[in-house]
């Protein structure tokens, strides 16, 4: 069985290296062009591991551009796996492989469907969501159902866990679904456009913005939501940009939003409309070295040292 892999991201790249483990034959990898890194935060590079392994690999922009079609026909796969890639597929593509082109999308479809689904998923407070894996076709996130995969959501699951999360339930969803395929085995199952569906909305590293006169629960799942390998949730403190990518939340029904209400040992503690959000690890452009610095728990107070307490952290 011979299959193109097309993907960009980590999730991806750890859902090739470990079919590759597992002995099926790529014959090509498609993956994002060096300055699709600005686009994607959790963009990787497939080069090193196609070395490794003696794959070629194409970087691109677009996978519908004419001269990527053409190599596609050239290879003649007989299935297309494509493992994080946000362009649709047009027909061109679809209808090269004679066992189909699967994609993958973590969320349990049909119910949810669309962009950002990590983030949505923590946002939407979801305690149940699904890996699932799909047959392309023209359309978005609407192709038959291949397999599909159940997983808990916790409250202090954030976006990297629930991504490492999904990635391992991936590894062992596709080699399970490539020994069926590969031995006509694999089953279909029509989406059922009659039920329930949402769709998605894309979401750029501006809805990250925090606005404190939320609740502390809000806001804490904002975080959650946005942190690695997104760009973070944030907010300004002398007039730069300073991104929380860890916090906890206290429901204590002090109402002081936006304002340092002291720092301890466990952080700096910053008052919301009903509570305190604990931040915990921070970035920051420091103006010093002309790079963000990032602050964890154990220096964050230092940062935050000599400043009063009442002070508005967003300035």
């Amino acid at each position: 069985m011979k299959i193109v892999f097309l993907s960009g991201v980590k999730f991806g790249l750890e859902i090739l290296n470990h079919i590759i483990e597992n002995n099926f034959n790529i014959s090509h990898v498609f993956s994002y062009d060096e300055s699709k890194k600005f686009f994607y935060s959790d963009y990787v590079s497939f080069e090193n591991t196609c070395k490794k392994f003696g794959i070629s690999n194409t970087k691109i922009k677009n996978i519908n551009d004419s001269q990527n079609i053409e190599i596609l026909k050239s290879i003649k796969p007989d299935l297309i796996l494509v493992m994080g890639w946000s362009q649709l597929l047009t027909d061109d593509i679809i209808s090269i492989p004679k066992l189909g082109v699967i994609g993958s999308h973590p969320t349990e479809l049909p119910k949810y469907r669309g962009r950002a689904p990590i983030p949505w998923t923590i946002l939407k407070n979801l305690k149940e969501s699904a890996l699932t894996f799909f047959y392309i076709q023209k359309g978005v996130d609407d192709g038959d159902i291949l397999d599909q995969q159940y997983f808990e959501i916790n409250e202090y699951d954030d976006a990297t866990t629930l991504y490492n999360k999904i990635t391992d339930l991936g590894k062992k969803m596709i080699i399970k679904n490539l020994k069926l395929i590969q031995t006509n085995a694999s089953k279909r199952i029509k989406q059922d456009e009659s039920k329930f569906i949402e769709y998605w909305k894309k979401r750029t590293p501006e809805d990250g913005l925090i606005d404190w006169t939320m609740s502390s629960i809000e806001i804490h799942r904002l975080i959650r939501a946005t942190t690695h390998p997104y760009p973070g949730a944030f907010t300004f403190f002398n007039n730069k940009k300073l991104i929380i990518f860890k916090a906890r939340n206290i429901d204590n029904k002090i109402s002081s939003p936006g304002k340092i209400l002291f720092i301890n040992s466990d952080g700096v503690h910053v008052g919301t409309n009903d509570g305190t959000i604990i931040l915990e690890s921070i970035q920051y452009d420091d103006n010093s070295n002309n790079k963000n610095t990032v602050f964890t728990k154990n220096d964050i107070g230092i940062f935050f040292h000599n400043l009063p307490k009442g002070t508005n952290i967003v300035k």
